[in-house]
């Protein structure tokens, strides 16, 4: 299954753009409940803090993999 994906803010997604995004994963089903769901995204924001957090520190996406520190995806 292709997922076709286009994030408005690519560094601040938002509860439907993470569910679209577990749910492709496999993470979740798309009938999970709320609870699941706000697990979930909940866990999601606070990579997703840390992530900008460091990328704003190294100037770039570029400079903060080569930093050693950046995700790999």
């Amino acid at each position: 299954m292709k997922l076709n994906f286009k994030p408005k803010d690519p560094f601040h997604l938002t509860d439907e753009e993470i569910d679209q995004l577990q749910i492709h994963s496999g993470t979740y089903p798309k009938d999970a409940d709320e609870e699941t769901k706000q697990k979930w995204r909940d866990a999601y924001r606070r990579v997703e803090d840390n992530s900008n957090k460091q990328i704003a520190k190294y100037g770039s996406i570029d400079k903060w993999y080569e930093s050693g520190e950046g995700r790999l995806l």
